[in-house]
């Protein structure tokens, strides 16, 4: 194979990308108020001259931190830049436009995305366009984080960062809530899956569980959140989940046992083993970053009681199964199905949303990852899936919003205090909420576990007590979710 410099890998590189976006199908000009996607996610301000793109398909592996942006001069890169740039501004003037708004249908600020869209932005200003005649206006991004101040002030971070195209604007927007609102107004008919909802925890009453816990794909936070209630003997207490395999082709009745047994082992290894003496480098290094002083004893916990944590799989049907595929009223953010018997067990929920963890840098950070020591470009390396620092809320929250139960937020810092400005109730003083505060990790983490611990030990008449008196916030947030909120945006200039 060429290397990374070679014209011929470039073009292969280029041609890639441009196929992975299906550029004909997706790539659509609107004439238009507004994007006629996923229930009109914003309204413009009346502009005709919008080339409106949703670039809905990942971007190649070959585009990585790692590897095409592990040099500042990169040819490959730069290359790859040009040829989108070209192929963007061609289409575009076909129809007569000039500016440019990508609706980023994502979980929060992504890293690789943020910043290769950013550089074709600023190929097509410097190419295309007279320099004194652009605006930010020109070029615009759409982003599924909270509208809210706090996420100005992360961008310009990023910006500062990350070498981000200054002259472009970013519109943050509840992107699920908006989806989630979507649901109610559209998919859901008008009667009984309605009343369903409506009737749901509508007036207190005991019930066999403290806690309701889902979890999916085991993320370093949601599994040391799990270890930390195994260990504290809490899961009797609760309903929990952890996707250990069971969805990814792990537990395949068509193959043997034995193969079977070797999927769930590496899955095991991966989410478990790895951040334990004996573990590879890069575990050990995330668990003494993110972890150091709790996490050993959480993750041991959870090899002392391999057999209780394995056997935690999804509850309910799986997201991928045919059967939910094939019924969108059951969808992955609705509350209906095994969802609504799950909420109508449980007084509170716990919640792991998308980000968690501050971002490390390779440059600030170059012990965690030492493959990309060296390298020109500075690359977030945190466990979150490459989500940068900000704040989001994804169909995690807003589907236990719509089942009106009270919540624990494992979250960003300050998720909670902006949920409220946004409009919304939390829950204190009948659930300790200073956790939303902290600012390290770690502290932060062991917090919510204490609460958790706390609550588990309340009564059943303690919790009739706080049903009764929440119950008025519970109210107002499920109407305050369906409720048609897609004005609700915030729209800043990285410059």
């Amino acid at each position: 194979m060429p290397q990374h410099g070679e014209a011929p890998y470039t073009l292969d590189l280029a041609k890639r990308l441009l196929r992975s976006l299906n550029c004909e199908a997706k790539w659509t000009a609107e004439e238009a108020n507004s994007i006629a996607k996923v229930g009109q996610v914003i309204k413009l301000t009346g502009r005709t001259d919008q080339f409106i793109i949703e670039p809905t398909n990942s971007l190649p592996d070959d585009i990585n931190p790692g590897g095409t942006w592990g040099f500042e001069q990169s040819y490959t890169y730069a290359e790859c830049v040009r040829l989108t740039g070209r192929y963007m501004w061609k289409h575009a003037q076909k129809r007569n436009k000039d500016c440019f708004v990508f609706v980023m249908t994502s979980e929060g600020y992504t890293h690789r995305d943020l910043k290769f869209w950013s550089d074709v932005f600023w190929f097509i200003s410097t190419k295309f366009i007279d320099q004194p005649n652009w605006t930010s206006k020109h070029f615009t991004q759409i982003w599924g984080n909270a509208p809210h101040s706090i996420n100005y002030h992360y961008m310009k971070q990023h910006s500062k960062r990350y070498k981000l195209f200054e002259d472009m604007s970013i519109i943050c927007t509840n992107l699920l809530e908006i989806m989630t609102n979507s649901e109610w107004q559209g998919t859901l008919d008008k009667s009984e899956k309605r009343k369903a909802l409506r009737r749901l925890n509508k007036r207190p009453a005991i019930k066999p569980y403290k806690f309701l816990f889902y979890n999916n794909h085991p993320k370093f936070n949601r599994v040391y959140l799990v270890g930390q209630i195994i260990r504290r003997n809490l899961h009797q207490y609760g309903l929990m989940s952890l996707n250990l395999g069971h969805d990814l082709g792990a537990v395949d009745p068509n193959i043997d046992i034995k193969e079977n047994q070797e999927a769930m082992d590496n899955i095991w290894y991966g989410s478990v083993e790895r951040y334990l003496p004996g573990g590879d480098q890069h575990g050990l290094g995330q668990m003494h970053e993110y972890f150091p002083e709790s996490g050993n004893d959480v993750f041991q916990a959870l090899v002392n009681n391999k057999e209780l944590a394995q056997s935690l799989k999804p509850l309910g049907r799986l997201r991928s199964s045919e059967e939910n595929q094939n019924d969108v009223t059951d969808s992955f953010m609705s509350v209906l199905g095994d969802m609504h018997d799950h909420c109508s067990k449980c007084y509170f929920a716990i919640i792991t949303e998308t980000k968690f963890f501050h971002d490390r840098t390779n440059k600030t950070h170059p012990h965690l990852f030492q493959h990309l020591k060296g390298i020109g470009y500075e690359c977030p390396i945190t466990p979150d899936n490459n989500f940068l620092d900000g704040i989001t809320y994804t169909e995690k929250t807003s589907k236990f919003i719509l089942a009106k139960m009270p919540f624990i937020l494992m979250a960003f810092p300050r998720s909670l205090e902006v949920l409220r400005q946004q409009g919304y109730k939390t829950f204190s003083p009948y659930i300790n909420e200073a956790y939303d505060l902290i600012e390290n990790d770690e502290d932060r983490a062991i917090a919510i576990a204490n609460e958790i611990e706390r609550l588990c030990q309340l009564s059943d008449e303690n919790w009739l007590e706080i049903q009764d008196a929440l119950l008025p916030r519970l109210e107002h947030n499920f109407n305050l979710v369906t409720t048609d909120r897609i004005d609700q945006t915030f729209r800043f200039s990285i410059g």
